[in-house]
């Protein structure tokens, strides 16, 4: 009788999981027969796992998996495919890469890994062959990064890194006495991570969720705030005008670690330098002195004023009049009352008192804001305005304070340039934006061959996928697909690659442990790891020496470095332990303990001088860019569309899963009864939600937890899943030059019933 033989690896989806949990798979006969939680050896993170990861089996196995590689027999989208060989699939996408390059340039050839696999060797192979190639790879943009940018704006942690170093491990939730959770649904998203807050709460904090709809967190928390969907920033700015008419900001940590004292000029809205007042002077901002009455640099001594105006004569005799930046701040809060507030938000004017003194009292205070917040036009300056209220209060740096993205830790000093920059070398870069301009109007420069793995792009990741389908993708010369399954983005492809699955391969996954994603079984069919793919692509293009050693080389050579936290962290004592902390404190990461902010001027930013251009030196609140009663279409579209996540799916990950699709079995748009009534709609009926863009048509779900006006729709369905058409249609594409993101939710739709005689058949 065959023993079974138990292997730990990694579960690594885009769920933000800190540390993402492990996997022990028991294998017998060479077949998988069953998984269950892995083991850490810390115990809040011991044994932990959610559905996802429990249908990772079904995944394995499943009966649509791809196993060798198709090459497309039909037109573009028809389905038609031919089954061939890993020789010939290299051979024709050789050629092609070539043909293409040589026609447009090499950095017309994109490489894309997304965000479905989090190994260091799968994302990091694309980069080392585009770099290779001499052409394009792809950075972070365009989706979830305008918090992340806005937070960037005040802090200096780049958004690329999604604000993890300035945040706060979720296990220091337990430190809060006031946790406020903006625009995020932890309580299912972050499912394995969210009983620490749950934690915070036993323990006597006060757990408040902003969100428009009633959500599971809104559910499991002491205040649920309500407010009209992109109307945050201005909540926010009543938040910090309330504080700030009581008086109850942290002057000494504003003089000390903020730009908040520094003078800004009334003429040019700049920060007045030294050489504006003093011939020969200096570049360092000025503050005025309120005890010797007097301009001078900061830092100089003295007590800087933070409030007030004053004529300032400068060097060529003139004068101008100059305020600090707090003062610029205070007076755009100022605008902001609470009864103001409330007629824009629809949050009461007492909820917004009570609220913002509740804040600057309950110290150590923390905000956890979520991707809820993210998709909105203006929303980098929701998230520089949301700050300000941990700032302006002195909660930052401390433990059970500051503002998160969900939540912070170390960065994980791995030596990644060995495998991303071969000969020290980095390929150009796009984000998602600048790849559809590449694509559609060759700006940097043409990209007319796609590559993408671990990335169903053309199902929602694009906007407006509609007009991208029909207008860009066609520009296209060679799509490739590497993936485990015929998803929406591989129906499009010219060749399709199987990929290897979690068991299948080994790789690391970074975090708070380094964890060994370790091969249980030998790949389905002729699956291939992603860095197997390149290097036997590398090898038809005379790039082989660039691939030529084992994947186990490069990751001994990524754990190589002398940083403190990785020391004595070897690729063969991961291979010995599985997953291993990093050497870094057992207490819970806070961001900026140091008070070392990587900005222009060192200090947290209240005011940016770079932005005056694009008039977002503060945060001023905007009505959204189309969701929004001002708008034109409002009369013809007057319900605003929302996305959620489930807390079954990453985005379309698992989505065609069995055991997922009896939890959720099908796509439905929630609205709320009354907007239902007037429409004439009843529950579970075939309903037409559209604008001008597109439409979709799905069943009804009546919820009286949503907001009036707003309508939602649970993001990555498959398009395929949906009666006739789809939801990432109906958004728009653009894009702020300050939040660099799409404004997915920033949508205007309508919603019509559809009689049963034309109703899609069940």
């Amino acid at each position: 009788m065959t023993e079974s033989t138990s292997v730990r690896t990694v579960c690594d989806p885009n769920c933000h999981a800190n540390p993402r949990c492990g996997i022990t798979a028991h294998v017998k006969e060479g077949r998988i027969t069953h998984i269950e939680a892995g083991s850490f050896p810390l115990p809040d993170y011991d044994r932990r796992i959610c559905a996802m990861g429990l249908a990772r089996l079904e995944q394995q196995y499943h009966t649509g998996r791809l196993r060798y590689p198709l090459k497309r027999a039909g037109a573009r989208g028809e389905g038609k495919w031919q089954r061939i060989g890993w020789e010939e699939a290299f051979d024709f996408v050789a050629r092609r890469l070539s043909d293409i390059a040589a026609k447009f340039g090499s950095r017309s050839l994109a490489f894309f890994s997304g965000s479905g696999a989090a190994g260091v060797l799968t994302k990091g192979a694309a980069h080392r062959f585009a770099a290779a190639i001499g052409g394009s790879a792809h950075r972070p943009g365009g989706v979830d990064y305008g918090v992340p940018k806005g937070l960037e704006y005040a802090f200096g942690v780049p958004a690329a890194t999604y604000f993890r170093r300035g945040g706060h491990e979720f296990a220091d939730a337990v430190n809060s006495r006031m946790i406020v959770l903006w625009g995020g649904n932890g309580a299912d998203t972050r499912l394995v991570d969210f009983h620490f807050v749950l934690e915070a709460q036993r323990r006597g904090a006060k757990i408040v969720c902003i969100d428009p709809n009633c959500t599971a967190t809104a559910d499991q928390s002491d205040l649920w705030i309500s407010l009209r969907p992109g109307t945050d920033t201005a909540l926010a700015l009543s938040l910090l005008h309330e504080i700030l008419e009581h008086e109850l900001q942290d002057n000494a940590f504003l003089r000390a670690h903020t730009d908040a004292p520094f003078l800004v000029r009334s003429d040019t809205l700049a920060f007045l330098r030294e050489a504006d007042v003093i011939p020969g002077g200096s570049g360092s901002r000025m503050v005025w002195d309120s005890v010797s009455q007097r301009v001078c640099p900061g830092g100089v001594g003295g007590v800087a004023a933070l409030d007030g105006t004053y004529r300032i004569t400068l060097t060529g005799g003139h004068t101008v009049r100059c305020a600090p930046a707090f003062e610029r701040l205070r007076n755009l809060a100022g605008s902001y009352p609470a009864e103001r507030a409330a007629e824009i938000t629809g949050v009461a004017a007492k909820t917004i008192r009570e609220l913002a003194r509740e804040f600057a009292a309950r110290g150590p205070a923390a905000i956890r804001i979520g991707y809820g917040v993210d998709r909105w036009y203006y929303c980098d300056h929701t998230a520089r305005a949301a700050a300000n209220l941990v700032i302006v209060t002195g909660n930052i740096g401390v433990p059970g304070a500051g503002i998160s993205v969900h939540d912070g830790t170390y960065p994980t000093p791995l030596n990644l340039d060995v495998l991303r920059a071969p000969d020290g070398r980095q390929a150009a870069t796009l984000d998602v934006v600048s790849l559809m301009q590449a694509i559609e109007h060759g700006v940097p420069y043409p990209v007319k061959a796609l590559w993408l793995s671990a990335s169903n792009m053309f199902n929602q990741t694009a906007a407006n996928r509609a007009r991208v389908m029909s207008a860009v993708v066609p520009r296209l010369e060679l799509i490739v697909v590497v993936d485990q399954f015929m998803t929406d983005t591989a129906e499009i492809a010219d060749i399709v690659l199987p990929a290897c699955s979690i068991f299948e391969k080994t790789d690391l996954v970074a975090g708070m442990f380094l964890q060994l994603q370790r091969r249980a079984v030998a790949p389905e069919g002729e699956s291939k790891p992603d860095f197997d793919i390149f290097a036997g692509l590398a090898a038809r293009m005379d790039l082989g020496r660039y691939f030529d050693r084992p994947a186990e080389d490069y990751l001994r050579e990524i754990c190589a470095t002398d940083h403190p936290l990785l020391h004595g962290v070897t690729f063969e004592r991961l291979q010995r332990e599985d997953a291993v902390l990093l050497n870094r404190p057992r207490e819970p990461y806070v961001g900026f303990k140091d008070f070392q902010f990587k900005t222009p001027s060192g200090r947290i930013e209240i005011y940016k001088e770079e932005l005056v251009r694009h008039g977002a030196e503060l945060p001023y609140y905007h009505e959204p860019i189309e969701a929004s009663p001002d708008h034109a279409l409002y009369r013809r579209f007057p319900l605003t569309l929302l996305f959620s996540h489930s807390r079954h799916r990453v985005h379309s990950s698992f989505a065609n899963l069995s055991k997922i699709k009896r939890l959720e079995p099908e796509p439905t748009v929630e609205l709320h009864p009354l907007d239902a009534q007037c429409r004439k709609i009843t529950d579970k009926q075939f309903v037409r939600v559209w604008n001008g863009r597109g439409e979709v048509v799905l069943k009804s779900r009546l919820n009286s937890a949503l907001r009036p006006g707003v309508i939602v729709i649970a993001e990555g369905f498959w398009v395929k899943d949906f009666a006739a058409g789809d939801p990432y249609s109906l958004t728009h594409e653009h894009v702020s030059p300050t939040s660099q993101n799409y404004a997915f939710f920033d949508t205007l739709v309508e919603v019509e019933p559809i009689v049963e005689s034309t109703a899609p058949s069940s």
